[in-house]
């Protein structure tokens, strides 16, 4: 199954929301500014640019019907065959609120066991696979384990979801006002020339 909070550093992930606000206020005119006061641009960024941590819904926590299953064994070495046994399929569902990008997003503090799953839309789907005759006895014990190493994972990344929010309003505030006076300053050294602007 595959791992969670393993594809993007929060660091890069962080930098690239930095350069997407960046980009959208450098392409701001001054008729945007004419129309909205700086405080009200700010709100708009910070509302759109926010991360949201996922929320786990613990109490909603369900599994499907167990189902039968192919289970495929690949053999190691270039002449020995893969086997496939026949299994039983368990899946339980961590349903959750907010953003499911989070889940990918590696965090600046972790520890050396990475948690599973599967996301989807806004449930963690979480599957066994048991071959018939084996003790299955060790998946309750296995999912609360892999739910626990999820919710600090959730933890480690609160702190730099915080970090981040926090600075995100006074950072916006200021590129807005570096912008506009850019505009207003370019306006100024153009009126000098004595030319209409068209």
């Amino acid at each position: 199954m595959k791992h969670l909070f393993n594809n993007r550093k929060f660091y890069d992930f962080a930098n690239s929301l930095a350069n997407s606000i960046e980009n959208r206020i450098n392409n701001y005119d001054k008729t945007k500014f004419d129309n909205h006061s700086i405080d009200d641009l700010t709100t708009q960024l910070v509302d759109e640019f926010k991360i949201e941590l996922p929320e786990l819904k613990e109490d909603d926590i369900y599994q499907k019907k167990p189902s039968d299953t192919k289970i495929r064994y690949s053999g190691r070495g270039h002449f020995v065959r893969s086997t496939t046994v026949d299994g039983t399929k368990y899946t339980l569902i961590i349903p959750f609120t907010g953003d499911s990008t989070m889940f990918g997003i590696f965090p600046s503090s972790f520890t050396s066991v990475l948690p599973y799953g599967i996301v989807e839309s806004d449930e963690l789907k979480v599957v066994y696979e048991v071959p018939v005759g084996q003790d299955a006895s060790r998946i309750k014990a296995d999912f609360d384990n892999n739910l626990d190493t999820i919710k600090k994972y959730l933890e480690y990344l609160s702190k730099d979801i915080n970090d981040f929010n926090g600075k995100l309003e006074p950072s916006i505030k200021a590129r807005l006002e570096r912008r506009k006076n850019k505009l207003d300053n370019d306006d100024e050294i153009a009126n000098t020339f004595g030319f209409p602007i068209k």
